[in-house]
């Protein structure tokens, strides 16, 4: 006798019913024997007949039973077949057009056996790309499902369906949540008895909820244990069944009557299958399948399904909203750490968090940051991006020497990596961002008009408020913030729009109020700029300068060499203090790179016209290790505090016209 029957019922599918017999045959299961069990065809009614010469190439035990004045339900069908069946564990497969994965049987098989009441079922999952009627109204087709088979090279590896499958409306969430359904249900023969098998007064075409029906009365046996296979999966091949292959509004109409039915015959609505304990999960998880478990796992489609807990957060893998930690230092290195893990790189995340284990050694979320973190930290690389996050946990606890050689480190790692050259600067000049500081200045000033030279993503543009009047000149903008005032954009160059004159249109004879030099980082053509918008200014105006704070002697290179990058415009600063000594000029050192303020402008000055050439040539030569040690006095920088720069501007301020 054998230890499984499966019984398979058939009808018009001559195409599919030869792959599916095949996918339950011994020379595609593994880990079962031939002779430890039987596979019943019922063909129920099929025009022509199912060919039996089918199953003569098909290696296992192969019985066909014919039913000739068939019913439109399935359910007859199902019922002979499990009344033949000689297994002291019975499945059934009540749709004959499923493909199954290779180790269906043996763990199906295992699981049956692993408990006296257990109810054994694999998910359902559909050929293709989309829930497949769906798919077959966009243009989906059994030569397409041949070709993706093709390309699975089926059936060498049963597992790769995987990669060309859609879980359906069964089984959503996959292996961590109730299904609603089975289309390969397994259990002792009797709980089949039991049961009385499948419910024959569902006599609908194609069965209505005949399947789910007999799953859920499963399911609610005394003492019924779930079991779910891991990693095994049947799928379901096209071919225009009248359920799953109906297109959407047809499947509406069917689901309409097929629950009318349900209702009438059990007295209740049919709901989701309950499930009085955990599934238990029977199998492998083979590498086809895992990408779908995780995602499965970690963004459910239910919103009633939390397999890792209704507070799990992804970010942090954590199944329980973080306290955070009392002490605010090593409350900073609790956010360093998640910020890195958010990031993907939960090597740096734990190096972070060790390093925070050291000063307070009994904190909960470092311990457990640890668990989650200690072996990316042993084998992965050593990488730059983990050197910077050390670098910022030293800054937290006020280590700055630690901090500098850290990011240094990273850069010997990662030549021109942002991140450190920005917690470089920030370690020079630790104050708020220039950006900050551009809307404490507009705020101040108040300006009447405001011109930007280079506008990039329109972050600075985006500061200004009415009344003010703001142009903004680039090449290339890529504005992609919400700009709060009028605003005119110049794509060109700043050279090409001085020359066209069209700032004087705009001003209608009135003084410029704010100039903003972030173009081109080359001493030069900041130079020609300061001089095209001071044409323009009056004694009122200011001219702010950006990037005038180099942070080392690879970013200020006139090639750009580096993504943080200065450029020479240091140059300008030592060249307007030399040459225009009547210019108020002080820099404030915000970080990344400085912003240098110039007031007391004077527009009838023609000084640097006339020797242009030969200043910018003069101060090409002098060589950023001259001010390297001394940049502070060469550059007039003074400390990023409010009342001070209130009190260098003086009562210089814009009026509006």
């Amino acid at each position: 006798m054998p230890a499984l029957t499966v019984v398979v019922v058939v009808y018009n599918i001559p195409r599919e019913a030869p792959r599916t017999l095949f996918s339950l045959s011994a020379d595609y299961q593994r880990d079962i024997d031939p002779e430890e069990y039987e596979i019943i065809v019922v063909d129920n009614g099929s025009s022509p007949p199912f060919d039996p010469r089918v199953l003569d190439g098909l290696q296992g035990n192969f019985r066909l039973l014919r039913i000739d004045d068939a019913p439109a339900s399935p359910a007859h069908a199902a019922n002979r077949g499990l009344a033949a069946a000689r297994g002291a564990v019975v499945g059934l497969l009540i749709d004959g057009a499923r493909l199954v994965t290779p180790g269906l049987l043996h763990y199906a098989l295992l699981g049956a056996n692993s408990h006296p009441k257990a109810v054994v079922a694999s998910l359902g999952w559909y050929l293709g790309g989309d829930l497949q009627g769906a798919a077959a109204e966009a243009g989906y087709n059994q030569a397409r499902e041949d070709a993706l088979l093709s390309s699975i090279d089926w059936p060498t590896d049963g597992y790769r369906l995987f990669d060309i499958g859609t879980l359906d409306e069964s089984s959503v969430d996959g292996w961590m949540a109730p299904i609603s359904e089975t289309n390969t249900l397994f259990m002792r023969r009797q709980l089949w008895d039991l049961l009385g098998g499948l419910d024959e007064r569902f006599d609908a075409a194609g069965g209505g909820l005949v399947n789910l029906d007999i799953y859920r009365r499963a399911l609610q046996l005394d003492g019924a244990d779930p079991v779910v296979l891991l990693g095994e999966a049947s799928f379901h091949q096209l071919h225009g069944g009248v359920s799953t292959n109906a297109g959407q509004s047809q499947q509406l109409d069917n689901w309409d009557r097929w629950h009318s039915q349900y209702r009438q015959l059990r007295s209740v609505d049919w709901t989701w299958v309950p499930r009085r304990s955990p599934a238990t999960l029977i199998g492998r998880l083979p590498a086809e399948a895992m990408s779908r478990f995780v995602h499965s796992a970690i963004s459910p489609v239910r919103a009633d399904v939390h397999p890792l807990g209704p507070a799990f957060d992804q970010g942090t893998w954590s199944p329980t909203p973080v306290a955070r930690p009392a002490d605010p230092v090593t409350a900073g290195l609790v956010d360093l750490a998640h910020m890195e893990l958010r990031r993907g790189r939960p090597g740096a995340a734990g190096a972070v968090a060790r390093f925070a284990r050291h000063r307070d050694p009994d904190n909960h979320e470092l311990r457990r940051l640890m668990s989650l973190t200690a072996n990316h930290v042993r084998f992965e690389p050593d990488d730059a991006h983990r050197a910077v996050a050390l670098a910022r946990a030293h800054q937290i606890v006020g280590d700055l020497a630690g901090a500098t050689a850290h990011f240094r480190k990273a850069l010997d790692r990662q030549p021109g990596l942002v991140d450190a050259h920005v917690g470089l600067s920030e370690l020079r000049m630790p104050a708020e961002h220039y950006l900050v500081w551009l809307q404490r200045l507009y705020d101040l000033l108040a300006p009447a008009t405001a011109l930007e030279i280079g506008i990039y993503h329109g972050q600075s543009l985006a500061l200004h408020r009415p009344p003010t009047v703001v142009i903004g000149v680039d090449p290339q903008p890529l504005v992609a913030q919400p700009l709060q005032t009028e605003t005119h954009i110049f794509t060109q160059t700043s050279d090409a729009f001085f020359a066209s004159q069209r700032l004087d249109a705009l001003l209608g004879g009135r003084p410029l109020s704010v100039g903003f030099i972030d173009g081109l980082h080359l001493f030069e053509q900041a130079l020609r700029d300061f001089m095209n918008l001071e044409a323009h200014c009056g004694p009122e105006s200011t001219i702010l300068i950006h990037d005038t704070v180099p942070l080392d002697e690879p970013t200020q290179r006139r090639e750009m060499d580096t993504v943080f990058h200065t450029g020479d415009v240091w140059r300008t600063v030592l060249c307007l203090r030399k040459y225009r000594p009547g210019l108020q000029m002080f820099t404030i050192a915000t970080p990344p790179t400085g912003l240098t303020v110039v007031t007391g402008l004077d527009p009838s000055s023609r000084l640097l016209e006339a020797h242009y050439d030969e200043y910018v040539n003069e101060f090409l030569s002098i060589p950023f290790v001259a001010i390297e040690n001394d940049l502070s006095r060469a550059l007039n920088v003074v400390a990023a505090d409010l009342p001070s720069v209130e009190r260098l501007l003086g009562e210089r301020r814009s009026t509006r016209s």
